[in-house]
Order: C-alpha cells, then structure tokens, then sequence
C-alpha cells in the first residue's frame, strides 16, 4: 500500500479523514458533508453509496472537489387555503333597528 496523502500531525485534516490514512487515488473528495456520503457510526468514517471513502473538506487536504455535493433541499413554502371572512352576527343597537 502507498503512502497516505495527508502525512504529518500538524496537517488540518479532520481526525477521521480518509486522506490521513489512504492514498489519493483511494478516496473521492465532496464539496460539503452530503447525504451521498454519509457519516458510516459503525467504524466513524464517511463512505459513498458504494462504499468508497470520502473526505468533505477539499479545503484542508488542499484538494479541488471531485464529486459536487447537490445543492441542499429547501423547504416549500406550504399553500395556506384562502380564509374567506365571516359575517359578524351579532349585537345591535335598538335605535339601529328601525
């Protein structure tokens, strides 16, 4: 096995990425942290669908992205029906009624 990319205790890579322990053509590089990637609690480490790891901050390993996280999902702004108003029934002054 090759030398990992990120070598040296004062490198700023997170303690859990997989530069720090593989070489560069083992692990793909996100934009962000992505539900693509998902933090994997068993082992602690971040993997792709297939199982491929993943680093999410090509800005301390000094990498550019080579997969881009989608943009995140935005709440819709849910419809609120139309509220026609209610006629008010109610009490009336005797000199208005007549």
């Amino acid at each position: 096995m090759s030398e990992p990319f990120s070598q040296g205790e004062d490198h700023p890579a997170c303690g859990i990425c997989p530069s720090k322990r593989l070489p560069r053509e083992a692990f793909v590089v996100y934009d962000r942290p992505s539900w693509e990637c998902p933090f994997d609690p068993a082992d602690g480490f971040r993997y792709t669908a297939d199982r491929t790891p993943a680093c999410v901050h090509p800005h301390k390993v000094g990498l550019e992205p080579d997969r881009i996280a989608p943009p995140p999902e935005t709440e819709t702004a849910v419809d609120e029906p139309e509220v026609t108003p209610r006629r008010r029934r109610g009490w009336r002054p005797s000199f208005l009624a007549r």
